[in-house]
């Protein structure tokens, strides 16, 4: 009977875990894309982050994209991070910047390099803080190095 109690408990367990679980989109189980998490938006007050990496480079193009109807400052210090057991790791600690002001214009690009010397292919994100208004907003965007 005592046994009969714990299958029965087991088999409860097994089909209620097998309930929670979200199947892998059918995409990323066709491209084999890592599941990672993302919490900082790509587009915040109107500025859109993106990245374009060549296979082999050794350098990303960030773009931040102002189609706010105000100017956009930044400056030259961003945040690299890898991908890594779960979770994002910081790759660029010693990385020094010059401590400027950039203005983008509404309706206007900035182009920035990203630094990838000695990194592994992996999965990336670059982050970015930029002040519209006085208020500080940040946006990312995620990328693989190949």
């Amino acid at each position: 009977m005592k046994n009969m109690k714990l299958m029965l408990m087991v088999s409860l367990f097994v089909l209620l875990a097998a309930c929670g679980s979200k199947p892998m989109p059918e995409e990323d189980k066709q491209n084999g894309a890592p599941q990672v998490k993302n919490e900082i938006p790509a587009e915040a007050a109107g500025v859109k982050a993106e990245v374009k990496v060549e296979e082999g480079s050794e350098e990303a193009n960030l773009t931040l994209k102002n189609s706010s109807d105000q100017e956009a400052g930044t400056g030259t210090a961003y945040v690299l991070e890898k991908w890594k057991d779960g979770k994002w790791e910081k790759v660029n600690n010693g990385q020094m910047f010059t401590e400027q002001m950039i203005m983008i214009k509404a309706g206007e690009n900035y182009d920035q390099a990203i630094d990838l010397k000695g990194q592994d292919a992996g999965t990336y994100r670059v982050s970015k803080e930029f002040f519209v208004d006085e208020k500080k907003e940040k946006v990312a965007v995620v990328f693989e190095k190949k």
